[in-house]
């Protein structure tokens, strides 16, 4: 249920209260007190109202009420000097927020108490008379400076509250007030970190400060019941804090060596504490802390390094330690310890600037992790040891024999250490001890790493002694270190076999056959044919040992022979001689030599072929280079032998070539197919080029071994004994009628040549071109392809486009007889394969010839023209399969209107264009043409020869009759009336005869719709 509302104050409470106002008021005007001093009074005179008021819920505006007369009472006697009164009201008002507090704990009433105790303490000060406190900031001042002063003296003045505070906090503990005691600590946190903020100016004041709460803290930690990490750990931090603080008011011109070396020491008491210590939690404070504390040092030893770097070796001390402590058994975090004591270990030589800081470090560095290795039992400790090992040595024999290294001696170094390396592994792989296997491991990674810097030194070196020989000399002592390299290579092999182990051996072999050679003299090419000759042995080897152990190819048995056939192949091109095909076939053997081991290499033996392809050009481009100045066209159609002679050689050999390829017919043949395809563009670009009479024989005899090959692979006999002979099932790979178009194409154009080159008038040839292919056309089409084994469409086909394509490209001086067989050709053509269509072609050569004859008789006119057009159409009406349908009735009507109307109307045209008895012959024909037409159309019941032959004959005689008026215009009544009276004489005879005449008109009507 909500509070009930405060009860009205009663009379006697009020009239007391106004009589007691009205005393005081009274008794200050009679005493004439000033205002300032009554504060006092009205403290008092709240105090009691609160004091009277403070249990009974009832009185909460009269409690309000003496809260607001102590708060004007401490107001108006607040500025007094000194202010007794305000701390008296202040006391008053602590009194009654303690016995709240007593009675009703509240976090509001808490911090209230708080800050009236924080006030009335801060008047305190002003009660000291003005001299002393002048005399205690002098004092001060002569202590710590003037730095900060005289504000930095709060830190320590007000420390004293900050402890009543924490007994404040204690007392809430014993009455099992926990969050009360905790929000106590809070606001005491709150008040410590101010006051050390204000006294942070003053080192002197800052230290006191710090060293008080560290005292503090130390004694809150001793008295709490519970104490949480946190507290414990600040605790740590603010002692050590302070010792540093005060090492810095007493000594402030350390340097940041010597600030090191204390941060080490403090160190060193921490973890020596942590050890010695049996509570838990500052055991692990003062391990962490100590860590920090480290990290420090470290950062204040490398940014401003040390001069000489030797004072550097102190931070040892750390790993030192850190070593030691994870060797106690007390200490709980030993495998932590090991590992801090690597990193510090491996962070160490960033600190050092001299050779021999360098040495002792790596020493001790080496014997430590020794000891971490024993406790971690972990491969990258092991490492380390011997890295740092590795380190010590090489210093050592820097600093005692600087003067007498040289490269070759560093190199032999390098491999002796392999050797040691790997002698050691194989020492400590005999046991069974978990140290001895990790030591063992890395040994084998340490000398992994060696080998492969020195083979890089070797390599780079070898590069130099081939590029620039002339600044670079090899040494017999550079072949003792590539020999040592290859030996600890051979012997780690020997003990354990790896792809890694066979690339490092086959690489350092490689370095070392460089450097004999160029010890030796040799050249460029020299240095190849080692390399294909490595290649060579270690792909027969390999072989071999495969086929005596029976064990499987390892991946580095084929990579490094093509490494050493890359390596040779790119040497040998260094330069182009006569014996560069030879390499390149070298190297394409051993590529076979790879690739015929796994299916899956088989992409492998197909480059390597083509290799030797390359190889064969390579040999033929060489000799043709050094050949005497000749026609350009006998060397390129040399070349196009020598790829028409590789496709056969692949096509006729592949019986022998397959098994040992391990390939089958679908996959060689491909590369006969683009050999040929190479052979055929170089043959038809020779033709661009001139011939010597020998290259004319050559071209020829080349052109048609490439058209036999394309005919051959086109042909599929009906039962085939060798697989080669089967079409490819591959989609990218011709079909055999592609082949049979391919090579009809290319006997062609050999034929074409041929003929070129026998008859020595070229405008003969090409007059009698269609003639000559007609012939070819139909022996194409007789002769029984089907039969020998090829498809007969491609034949016929090609039988079909010849003539008229011929015809084309040489229409500019075709004569008329090839212009006849050549439409002769189609029409029997067409009628053999029953495609009536084709028989356009003989009407379109039919017509040419026929406008031809006409244009050399002088003949030609838009008469013959029109006819020559009209006749070829009437044909398409007549012949076409498409017009011969009921449904293409009409269309086929509409082209014969238009054939028929075409002659007529170039007839009517030529009509009035002659002269004389050619004007009167052609208007005969014309009147001839229109008869025959109306004839013809009767006769065959065709419509659009009646009308059109009916239009015409009587366009005609109207012509007639206009030009016999326009000459004898007196006839012109005779004939009107002539006229009048037939149509007279029509008209009655209509009338008289309607039904008949109706009957007549419906019978034609009805008949012509069935005519064509």
């Amino acid at each position: 249920s909500p509070p009930s509302p405060p009860a009205p104050p009663t009379p006697t409470t009020i009239a007391l209260t106004l009589a007691t106002l009205l005393l005081i008021g009274r008794a200050t005007l009679l005493a004439e007190v000033p205002f300032h001093q009554l504060g006092l009074a009205l403290g008092i005179c709240g105090w009691l109202l609160c004091w009277l008021t403070r249990r009974d819920s009832s009185r909460v505006v009269w409690l309000r009420a003496g809260m607001g007369l102590m708060a004007l009472g401490w107001i108006v006697s607040v500025t007094s000097d000194p202010p007794w009164q305000a701390i008296a009201v202040s006391l008053l008002g602590f009194w009654l927020l303690f016995d709240r507090m007593r009675t009703l704990p509240r976090s509001a009433t808490l911090i209230a108490l708080f800050l009236i105790g924080l006030q009335a303490y801060g008047l305190l000060w002003r009660v000291i008379p003005s001299n002393w406190r002048q005399q205690i900031i002098t004092r001060a001042i002569d202590i710590a400076g003037n730095s900060g002063m005289p504000h930095t003296l709060i830190g320590i003045g007000v420390f004293p509250y900050l402890l009543l505070t924490l007994g404040m906090a204690m007392w809430l503990w014993r009455q099992q007030q926990s969050n009360l005691a905790k929000q106590t600590e809070i606001m005491a946190l709150i008040l410590g970190v101010s006051l050390t903020a204000i006294s942070a100016v003053n080192p002197i004041v800052r230290s006191i400060n710090l060293l008080v709460s560290a005292v503090a803290l130390a004694w809150v930690v001793w008295k709490r019941p519970i104490v949480p990490s946190a507290l414990s750990y600040a605790t740590h931090l603010i002692i050590v804090i302070a010792i540093c603080s005060s090492i810095d008011a007493v000594l402030p011109f350390l340097s940041d060596l010597v600030w090191a070396r204390i941060l080490l020491g403090i160190m060193a008491l921490e973890w020596f504490g942590s050890v010695g210590s049996s509570y838990p939690v500052w055991r692990r404070s003062a391990w962490h802390i100590g860590l920090a504390l480290a990290i420090i040092s470290y950062l204040m030893l490398l940014f401003p390094l040390a001069e000489g770097g030797n004072p550097n070796l102190i931070w040892l001390v750390t790993p030192v330690m850190l070593t030691g402590l994870s060797r106690l058994r007390q200490f709980p975090d030993s495998r932590s310890a090991a590992w801090l004591s690597t990193v510090a270990l491996c962070a160490q030589p960033l600190l050092l600037l001299s050779l021999n800081a360098w040495m002792i470090s790596l020493a001790v560095a080496t014997g430590l992790m020794l000891v971490n290795t024993h406790t971690l039992r972990h491969l990258a400790a092991a490492a380390l040891t011997i890295g740092f090992a590795l380190g010590f040595e090489a210093t050592a024999i820097h600093q005692g024999f600087a003067d007498r290294l040289t490269f070759d001696i560093t190199l032999i170094l390098l491999s002796i250490n392999l050797w040691l390396l790997w002698l050691g592994h194989s020492w400590l792989n005999q046991s069974i001890s978990d140290i001895r296997q990790l030591y063992a491991r890395a040994s084998n990674g340490w000398a992994i790493a060696l080998c492969i810097l020195t083979l890089l030194i070797s390599t780079g070196y070898s590069l130099l002694l081939n590029w620039a020989s002339y600044f670079f000399t090899p040494s017999r002592q550079l072949v003792l270190a590539s020999g040592l390299t290859t030996g600890a290579i051979g012997f780690r092999l020997w003990q354990q076999p790896t792809n890694l182990g066979f690339y490092g051996f086959a690489w350092s072999v490689e370095i070392l056959l460089i450097i004999l050679v160029k010890l030796l003299g040799g050249s460029t090419e020299i240095v190849a044919i080692v390399n294909l000759a490595l290649g060579l042995f270690s792909q027969i080897v390999g072989d071999l040992w495969v086929r005596r152990s029976g064990q499987d190819y390892r991946a580095s048995w084929h990579i490094i022979p093509l490494i050493y056939a890359g390596l040779g192949f790119l040497l040998a091109h260094n330069t182009y001689t006569a014996s560069t095909g030879l390499y390149t076939l070298a190297a394409a053997l051993i590529g076979i030599g790879i690739g015929r081991r796994y299916p899956r290499l088989k992409p492998l033996t197909l480059l390597a072929v083509l290799l030797v392809s390359v190889a064969a050009y390579e040999l033929l481009i060489y000799q043709l280079l050094q050949a005497e100045a000749g026609s350009p066209g006998d060397g390129v159609i040399l070349l196009a032998g020598l790829a028409a002679a590789i496709a056969i050689a692949d096509r006729l050999f592949s019986r022998w070539l397959l098994p040992y390829l391990h390939l089958t017919p679908i996959e060689l043949n491909p590369i006969a197919h683009v050999h040929w395809a190479i052979g055929s563009l170089l043959s038809l670009l020779s033709l661009t080029l001139p011939f010597s009479s020998t290259g004319t024989i050559l071209w020829i005899s080349i052109t048609s071994t490439l058209a036999t090959y394309a005919l051959a692979t086109g042909r599929i006999p009906p039962s085939s004994p060798h697989p080669l002979t089967l079409p490819p099932p591959h989609p990218l790979t011709p079909s055999p009628e592609t082949w049979t178009y391919l090579g009809i194409l290319e006997t062609l154009i050999v034929i074409s040549y041929i003929l070129y080159r026998s008859i020595p008038n070229p405008l003969v040839l090409t007059s009698w071109a269609g003639a000559i292919a007609s012939l070819i056309a139909t022996s194409m089409y007789l002769l029984p392809w089907n039969a020998w084994g090829w498809s007969i469409r491609p034949w016929r086909n090609s039988a079909g486009i010849l003539p008229i394509l011929v015809i084309l490209l040489t229409s500019w001086t075709i004569t008329l007889q090839s212009l006849l067989i050549a439409a002769a050709f189609y029409a029997w053509f067409a009628n053999r394969i029953r495609q009536i269509r084709l028989s356009y072609f003989s009407v379109i050569l039919l017509d040419w010839a026929v406008l031809r004859f006409l244009w050399q008789q002088g003949g030609l006119n838009l008469l013959w023209i029109g006819v020559v057009i009209g006749g070829s159409l009437l044909y398409v009406a007549q012949i076409d399969p498409a017009l011969q349908t009921q449904s293409a009735r009409e269309q086929r009507h509409g082209l014969r209107s238009l054939a028929t109307g075409l002659i007529c109307l170039t007839a009517f045209y030529q009509a009035e264009v002659e002269a004389n008895s050619a004007a009167f012959i052609v208007g005969l024909i014309v009147f001839c043409l229109g008869i025959g037409l109306i004839f013809a159309g009767l006769l065959l019941k065709v419509r659009a020869f009646l009308y059109i032959g009916t239009a015409t004959f009587i366009i005609r005689v109207l012509r007639l009759l206009w030009l016999f008026i326009n000459t004898y215009s007196l006839l012109l009544w005779a004939i009107g009336i002539i006229l009048g009276l037939i149509f007279i004489w029509v008209a009655a005879t209509f009338e008289a005869r309607r039904n008949q005449m109706n009957a007549l008109m419906q019978y034609w009507t009805t008949e012509l719709e069935s005519w064509d």
